[in-house]
């Protein structure tokens, strides 16, 4: 669950930075109609920036908790599934042995046999329930993250200029960077900040 959730956030990432270029992309479109604009941003250098994902994914503090709280609560549900159905095998076998040794008529066999599926089905209904809510709390936490980090991303590029905000990290296009273009630290401040202030009012 861990690498899964650490595969949502890249993806966020993705998206949040697509969203910036998008952003960038449409507005230089709008200065295309100024031959002499054009010529005077093309002779100045991209203000490029970028944003390390891995360490964005270990030190957001909201981030590691939201996962935390989502592998817990998954490896309660695994292992409550898992002692029942670990029970569930132990009566099909207590019936199989009596079903062996004849000491159970047609009639109740019939109904063991009911009884039985009947709580398969019951462990497999909640199985599918339990698996369904954990994708839903998943995708809650990546809308949030998404919303926030793009909000942050969009404010950081208005106020410094940057014309991209690139993602680095295992799984990006880019290769290599220098540590001065990083504002991974900057951006889990603003997070952290923001978060720390929703808290209390969150609790009242």
């Amino acid at each position: 669950m861990k690498a899964n959730i650490s595969l949502i956030l890249n993806g966020i990432l993705l998206i949040a930075v697509a969203y910036l270029l998008s952003q960038h992309l449409s507005s230089g479109g709008e200065k295309a109609a100024d031959g002499e604009a054009v010529a005077s941003e093309a002779s100045e250098p991209l203000n490029i920036v970028y944003i390390n994902a891995d360490t964005l994914i270990n030190q957001y503090e909201y981030f590691r908790q939201q996962q935390e709280a989502l592998e817990k609560r998954q490896a309660e549900a695994s292992q409550r599934l898992n002692q029942r159905g670990a029970a569930l095998e132990n009566e099909f076998r207590a019936v199989q042995k009596k079903i062996q040794e004849g000491l159970l008529a047609p009639s109740q066999i019939a109904e063991e046999e009911q009884r039985l599926g009947q709580r398969q089905q019951s462990l497999m209904a909640e199985q599918e329930k339990l698996s369904k809510e954990l994708v839903a709390e998943t995708q809650r936490i990546q809308l949030e993250l998404e919303t926030e980090l793009r909000q942050s991303l969009d404010e950081m590029r208005t106020r410094r200029g940057y014309d991209y905000i690139l993602q680095y990290g295992q799984g990006s296009s880019v290769l290599l960077a220098a540590d001065s273009l990083d504002i991974t630290t900057e951006v889990l401040e603003i997070l952290n900040k923001k978060k720390a202030a929703e808290e209390p009012a969150s609790g009242n």
